[in-house]
């Protein structure tokens, strides 16, 4: 008995030892992200299909073609550099996508334990603890990061917010670097460089970035000196400028990106987020460079050129809508913050394990009569994430967008608790870490990894788009042909024209509006494909095409889940009259 009961102990010794240990939770996390990765190895979403063909044009056309008024340069440059080192066949570029998502999630990674190490250490400085409570709060770090970054941060997307995230991690080390004896000059350069970073990656980190600096300037934490600071601006804004100058030049104004004008336009004023020809009033302005309008009866569009790319209207937004005005309307405004909110509330509702955690520590300092304070040294780490959502509540929210700052506002809350309360808290941090641990390993990843076992076993059925890509191939389409569009491009999910890009097929027409199209009369329809194959379209591709609809030779392919595709191809163009 008295063997069983060393060995129990000598077991749990081992078992919190691992858990207060950075290199296992790294094992932990980078597994973890690894089977997602795996089984999420072919789906992609519109903004990356625009990624890929960025980085694409980049390795023809040089560094130049990656500045565009709305992608950031970062992540399509990471995404050129995989695709130069690899040289991937078509229908392996998205699983080499998801192969840079998970590198990049591995510098995340490496960010958030820089920022946790040097917290640590600062919080040490401020309320002296004992390693017994840092071996709760390390596990419960790392879970709170896992679980954000699996399920807030999109890591399944191709997006740069992973990116972003990191740039989050490791500015917020830098600053708590700068708190810490010995900081020099080299780590306030630091921390302007890689805010700069994070602004390559996406436009919203130059306020962001500001925003930072801003408050660190306004109320330093103890260490930290304003004139310093300073040289971090300094910095952060001379890196900066070449990117500004490069998009001012682009926009022919003042600009650091579109991305914020575009979604005020889409989100707030509701101008319609493709194909906009302008409207009569010129309410938004007038577009300099609209889609051109190839039959007003339907409305079909085109846009073949000066933008390249596989689905030209996506690849960047910004050319198409320059010379749009921002309209401020208050009643617009507000319902936009309604819905951002609604947003917000259905964040909380996720995250109610983390609000239910705060509310059991902080009465517990109450019976512990401690009253909970808040260093002036962390104050920041509160007030930058309060800040971004605030930015991101006046037009639009994704849990990707506002995630790495969520992960720095609950460790830095529990951290704040669970150091004030010190060694009178072991049960409630123990309680806390387990709930954690049980809220990461969620189902996902347990299906996850079943898929990928069932992978191994079976063979892996096409997605939706290589089915069309491949009936479009067998139907006689080459690379550099031309396609046609019917309706939105974005609903359903599966008619974004990811087929497009493994046939190296181009988008260059599409009429918007499905309904105006299905009650053309055979007539007019051969008047519209008389017209499209004038400008070199071999085939119009639509989706769940009506029953009632019968006329001309259309080809259809069915997916899962009710969604048919739909095809018809067009003969050699005629002689046509305007």
């Amino acid at each position: 008995m008295l063997y069983l009961t060393e060995r129990l102990s000598s077991s749990v010794r081992s078992l919190k030892s691992a858990l207060r240990s950075f290199p296992v939770w790294w094992v932990i996390c980078l597994g973890w992200a690894g089977i997602l990765a795996w089984d999420s190895r072919h789906s992609v979403n519109p903004d990356g299909l625009s990624y890929l063909d960025l980085a694409s044009e980049a390795l023809s056309g040089g560094p130049a073609k990656l500045v565009n008024g709305c992608w950031s340069p970062g992540y399509p440059a990471l995404i050129s550099i995989a695709l130069w080192i690899f040289h991937p066949r078509p229908n392996q570029e998205i699983p080499l996508l998801h192969l840079v998502n998970f590198f990049t999630f591995a510098l995340t990674l490496w960010a958030f334990s820089s920022f946790l190490r040097r917290w640590l250490s600062r919080m040490r400085q401020i309320e002296p603890a004992g390693d017994n409570i840092e071996g709760y709060f390390i596990p419960f770090a790392f879970c709170t990061f896992l679980w954000f970054s699996l399920e807030f941060s999109a890591a399944r997307l191709a997006t740069p917010d992973l990116c972003v995230a990191a740039i989050v991690f490791c500015a917020s080390a830098i600053c708590c670097r700068l708190s810490l004896p010995g900081s020099t000059w080299k780590h306030y350069g630091a921390l302007g460089l890689v805010l700069a970073a994070g602004y390559y990656m996406k436009n919203a980190m130059l306020p962001l970035g500001l925003g930072l600096l801003s408050l660190l300037f306004l109320i330093p934490p103890r260490g930290v000196r304003r004139q310093k600071l300073l040289f971090s601006a300094i910095v952060f804004l001379l890196v900066s400028a070449p990117l500004i100058a490069m998009l001012s030049g682009l926009a022919g104004r003042l600009s650091y990106g579109e991305t914020g004008r575009l979604n005020y336009l889409w989100d707030v004023d509701r101008v319609p987020d493709i194909g906009w020809t302008g409207d009569s009033l010129g309410v938004y302005g007038t577009p300099e460079h609209p889609p051109r309008k190839l039959l007003q009866i339907p409305l079909t569009i085109e846009f073949a050129s000066p933008i390249s790319g596989t689905y030209p209207l996506w690849d960047d937004p910004s050319y198409w809508y320059a010379g749009a005005r921002i309209r401020v309307d208050l009643r617009q405004q507000l319902a936009a913050i309604r819905k951002t909110l609604q947003s917000y509330e259905d964040i909380l509702v996720q995250t109610s394990a983390f609000v239910a955690g705060v509310i059991v520590l902080f009465l517990w300092c109450l019976h512990e009569e401690l009253l909970p304070t808040l260093p002036r040294d962390v104050w920041w780490q509160l007030a930058w994430p309060a800040a971004a959502c605030a930015m991101y509540a006046l037009v639009h929210v994704d849990h990707r967008y506002v995630s790495p700052f969520l992960v720095l506002l609950w460790v830095t809350i529990y951290g704040v608790l669970t150091l004030r309360l010190k060694d009178q808290c072991t049960w409630p941090l123990l309680t806390t870490c387990i709930c954690t641990v049980m809220l990461t390993f969620t189902a996902n990843p347990l299906v996850a990894g079943a898929r990928a076992i069932r992978d191994r076993i079976h063979p892996r059925q096409p997605e939706d788009y290589e089915m069309v890509a491949d009936r479009l191939s067998n139907l006689g389409l080459h690379s550099g042909d031309r396609l046609a569009l019917v309706g939105s491009a974005f609903y359903p999910a599966e008619a974004y024209p990811y087929y497009a890009r493994i046939d190296r097929l181009r988008v260059v027409a599409q009429v918007p509006d499905e309904n105006e199209f299905w009650r053309l009369t055979t007539p007019e329809l051969e008047s519209v494909e008389e017209r499209l194959a004038s400008i070199g379209v071999k085939a119009i591709v639509a989706v769940n095409r009506p029953d009632y609809v019968v006329q001309a030779d259309w080809r259809d392919v069915t997916l899962g889940r009710g969604v048919r595709f739909n095809i018809l191809l067009l003969s050699e163009p005629r002689s046509y009259s305007h």
